[in-house]
């Protein structure tokens, strides 16, 4: 059966709407890491109001956890343990925290990983990347960048000199799981980077 163009044009439409509608719904599950535990849900109850708000909720109740260095458990807690143990040690347990509230609080939310550009250029064993959040508000139809560790919305990673690695529901499920994991990952991509920046 033959469509003509608008026939056509409804159908593009028709599955981009539906992909979308998909990855909204994708986005309010939860991962391994970012799991919709008791404590998890009892906070999240306290954020009302649009999304907005919510997240400004969420960050200001952020607020009460502690920031320590701990390089043993870099990359291996989940959201629920991060609060339950009540500090964070960098933007990873700042956006995992994040995540699992907004998600249980009804908020689209993406986990996004970025990597410094300066580090794509020169390398190093110290690796340098920061991990932010996407939100979609519903009232836009759109998403919405924001900063979990800074706690800040709007920031996006290429004002910051930074560019999307990953993108999925928590640091486990796009395999990072360590300092390991994140290196190889890290090096991995920097050498596929170089190759199309020597193309450029």
């Amino acid at each position: 059966m033959k469509m003509n163009k608008f026939e056509q044009s409804s159908l593009v439409e028709s599955n981009k709407e539906s992909s979308e509608i998909s990855e909204i719904e994708k986005y309010l599950q939860s991962g391994e890491q970012t799991q919709f535990t008791t404590e998890i849900r009892k906070i999240a109850l306290i954020f009302e109001g649009d999304m907005t708000e919510r997240v400004s909720q969420i960050f200001n109740w952020m607020g009460s956890l502690d920031l320590k260095k701990s390089d043993k458990v870099f990359r291996k807690r989940t959201a629920d343990q991060i609060v339950k143990d009540g500090y964070i040690t960098g933007c990873t347990d700042a956006g995992l925290v994040f995540i699992a509230l907004a998600r249980a609080s009804g908020i689209p939310t993406k986990y996004v990983e970025t990597i410094d550009k300066i580090w794509l250029r020169k390398g190093g064993s110290l690796v340098q990347g920061h991990v932010y959040a996407e939100v979609y508000d519903e009232e836009d139809k759109s998403w919405a960048w924001v900063d979990p560790m800074r706690r800040m919305i709007g920031t996006q990673p290429v004002e910051d000199g930074r560019i999307v690695f990953k993108e999925g529901l928590d640091s486990w499920s796009i395999g990072i799981k360590d300092f390991e994991s994140l290196k190889a990952a890290f090096d991995e991509f920097r050498e596929k980077w170089s190759v199309q920046e020597e193309l450029k």
